[in-house]
């Protein structure tokens, strides 16, 4: 059991791979096999085809994605502390895989009605944090803004240098090791930007 498991999980990080380098249209099964170190016979016996595998591999990575960052506010009770723990999970583990974000958001421009259940698997988290900013506008603690307005812009501001950061590296001359160093420091100066944009 602990093989198939071991073989499964080895394809899904080897399609991962491929996936996030060519996309799901022009990724071939094949390329996954070889990144995998098993014949393309085994591969379909996991996963029959390129769909199939497709589906757990994104499945997998929103969940990897999105996962955390909604966990985070479980232990939240207001929205300023909520802003600030949403961020910081969000940038620790994008920072992890910085790749993640871009893929994600071109595999939804290329389905995003056959794909966006996978990601909306934080209904219960987004409500309560979307329910924090309703009472903090209600108390007079933010300006009036649309709470799902201001859940776009925080993960705007969080998703945006992962997506940019092709541009980043090639034509600002971005290192690797600066790009970590920006979102290190991001971790504190997005939450910031963000309350002191919305405080009353």
């Amino acid at each position: 059991m602990t093989s198939q498991v071991n073989t499964e999980q080895r394809i899904l990080n080897a399609a991962r791979k491929v996936f996030t380098q060519k996309g799901m249209a022009a990724a071939r099964m094949q390329e996954v096999a070889e990144e995998a170190g098993i014949n393309k016979a085994l591969l379909h016996y996991y996963f029959k085809d390129k769909q199939h595998l497709f589906e757990g591999v994104f499945k997998e990575s929103a969940q990897r994605q999105f996962g955390c960052i909604w966990d985070s506010l479980k232990q939240c009770d207001c929205l300023f502390p909520a802003i600030e723990a949403f961020v910081t999970a969000y940038l620790d583990r994008m920072i992890e895989e910085p790749m993640l974000p871009l893929f994600i958001a071109n595999e939804l421009n290329r389905d995003a009605k056959g794909l966006a259940d996978f990601v909306d698997r934080g209904k219960e988290s987004r409500a309560r944090f979307l329910h924090m900013v309703e009472e903090a506008r209600k108390n007079g603690e933010i300006i009036d803004i649309d709470p799902r307005e201001l859940l776009v812009n925080i993960m705007a501001l969080c998703a945006h240098p992962f997506i940019a950061q092709p541009m980043l590296k090639h034509i600002h001359g971005i290192s690797d090791e600066a790009f970590r160093r920006m979102i290190q420091k991001r971790r504190k100066s997005v939450p910031e930007f963000i309350i002191r944009s919305i405080r009353a």
